[in-house]
């Protein structure tokens, strides 16, 4: 009987070892996915508290800006090229007294004047006062003729933060005559930035602008430059907003940000990953406890009750044998089960062997149809961005490899959002369906038509040089030119085409096409630009 107990040692010995193996996998697999997860939750709360603090600046300074728009434009009933008169002045002056009243937010509004006078109510500016130097007015004549991006600055008698807009007051001539100006109170977003945050106490919200200065963080006992290192990090202007992770020397952080261009500005929410972490780690040992606890304690279950159903049946088995051997007749009272192990396991591995095929299949098709909803615009159903990028970065390394030419080719549709807004977004979205089959069927079979986003559009040209891309662009304007398109719309593009050169990077080109595109659109649009 001593062989069967070794048995029954080794079948518990066997199945600890398994177990063991089995809690190592499970605890790796679940480590890593409670890892995972403890860092998307992170990155979630910081996208969401960015999102937050970036939609309540733009709420907050959306009045403002068109405050701004409003004052400065002929249809306020002001004409400011007339701001020495006393009625524009008293004019002026009650028209910045309703908009204070109608707009709590707004500080101060004022307006100054080629000659160095301002327009003010309730204060009287100093004799050798001169708007024209004002950092307010270079800011409004730097960025003519659109408005100044939003400076922040703190009061000097209330240590309050300020935030100025400015844009150029111009005559019929359109000649700068002066500037108009807004500065608004930003309590409520210094506020925001401020909340703290009860699961990660290292969040901190803070404003840069576009050069990497901070411009607002709401802990006064920090230094401005103390989250600085964060902007050699960020990804460059095509970047609306996103997240990334990056050392300032002492700590580790993970950081979301969103750019406001009307502003200017860069919205930051950062939090240390130490912060994280330690919640996670917490998290994970207790989960693997627990799984260690109840895996050995399934482990000597399991060994049991596997020694009670085998090893039982062995000794009976060994008492039958022993009994034919001893010549004794109560052989008829042993009754075993037959034992179907094998049969079972022959049709169970057949049933599943069956099953995988049919998943193997299931699988593959839906990978294709994953794999061509992945790179296909759903609306026109030509390539997506993804998809052009990987007909770029294709193109790039063959012309590295063997030189082969090729051209990119950008265009816009001009003033699509007359579209939108005249005939609503169905009509809109059939527009841009009729344009990629137009150009689908203009094109050669060589070249990838694909949707940029919105309503811009890039073929890619395998094989062709500039003067070869010029005129299958002009085959593309003629082709649009002459379509009819739903409800009898007129539509025109402004497009930009580059030959790729050994000078060029896919960076370098894509912003190159862009930048053409836009000088056609400013001269004139429906126009080509090489």
């Amino acid at each position: 009987m001593k062989q069967f107990s070794k048995l029954h040692r080794q079948i518990f010995s066997i199945t600890t070892t398994l177990a063991l193996i089995t809690i190592v996998i499970i605890s790796v697999g679940i480590a890593s996915l409670l890892y995972t997860q403890g860092i998307d939750n992170a990155e979630s709360v910081l996208r969401n508290k960015n999102r937050s603090v970036t939609t309540l600046i733009n709420g907050y300074v959306a009045p403002l800006r068109k405050a701004v728009e409003y004052t400065s434009r002929p249809t306020s009933g002001i004409d400011h090229n007339h701001f020495r008169e006393q009625e524009t002045q008293e004019k002026i002056r009650s028209l910045f007294e309703i908009l204070q009243n109608t707009i709590p937010n707004i500080h101060f509004i004022f307006s100054g004047y080629e000659d160095g006078s301002l327009l003010i109510n309730d204060y009287t500016p100093p004799s050798d006062f001169n708007a024209v130097i004002r950092p307010w007015y270079q800011a409004a004549i730097k960025s003519h003729p659109f408005m100044s991006d939003g400076i922040p600055y703190q009061d000097i008698n209330s240590k309050k933060w300020v935030v100025s807009f400015g844009k150029t007051l111009v005559d019929a001539g359109n000649k700068i005559v002066g500037v108009i100006s807004i500065d608004a109170g930003m309590d409520a977003i210094v506020k925001a930035l401020a909340i703290p945050d009860e699961k990660y106490p290292t969040i901190y919200n803070f404003v840069m602008d576009t050069e990497g200065k901070i411009l607002i963080h709401p802990d006064k006992t920090l230094p401005d430059t103390l989250h600085q290192q964060i902007f050699s990090h960020l990804p460059g202007k095509m970047h609306a907003s996103g997240s990334l992770s990056y050392s300032d020397g002492e700590q580790k952080r993970l950081a979301h940000f969103n750019r406001i261009d009307e502003l200017g500005w860069i919205v930051v929410t950062e939090v240390n990953l130490s912060d994280i972490r330690q919640p996670i780690v917490k998290t994970i040992t207790s989960t693997l406890l627990m799984i260690v606890i109840g895996s050995l304690f399934t482990t000597w279950l399991m060994s049991s009750i596997l020694s009670r159903h085998l090893i039982l049946p062995l000794k009976k088995l060994q008492k039958r044998v022993q009994d034919i051997t001893e010549g004794k007749d109560e052989l008829d009272k042993y009754v075993f089960p037959n034992n179907e192990i094998g049969k079972i396991s022959e049709a169970i591995e057949k049933l599943t062997e069956k099953a995988l095929i049919q998943k193997n299949i299931e699988l593959k098709d839906k990978n294709a149809l994953l794999s061509t909803i992945s790179h296909t615009d759903q609306l026109t159903s030509i390539a997506n961005r993804r998809k052009m990028m990987e007909v770029l970065h294709a193109e790039v390394s063959l012309y590295q490899r063997k030189h082969r030419p090729f051209s990119v080719l950008m265009f816009d549709i001009d003033h699509f959002k007359r579209v939108n807004d005249s005939f609503g977004h169905e009509v809109g979205d059939q527009v841009l369906v009729k344009l990629a089959q137009v150009i689908k069927t203009t094109i050669r079979k060589t070249d990838t038509l694909g949707r940029w986003g919105g309503e811009e559009f890039v073929i890619v040209c395998p094989n062709t040089d500039q003067k070869m891309a010029l005129t299958i662009a002009e085959n593309v304007f003629l082709a649009i030119h002459s379509h009819t398109f739903p409800l009898q719309i007129n539509v025109t593009v402004s497009l930009g085409l580059s030959e790729f050169t050994i000078n060029h990077s896919l960076e370098s080109i894509l912003v190159e096409i862009d930048q053409k595109m836009y000088r056609a659109k400013q001269t004139g649009r429906n126009r080509i630009q090489t």
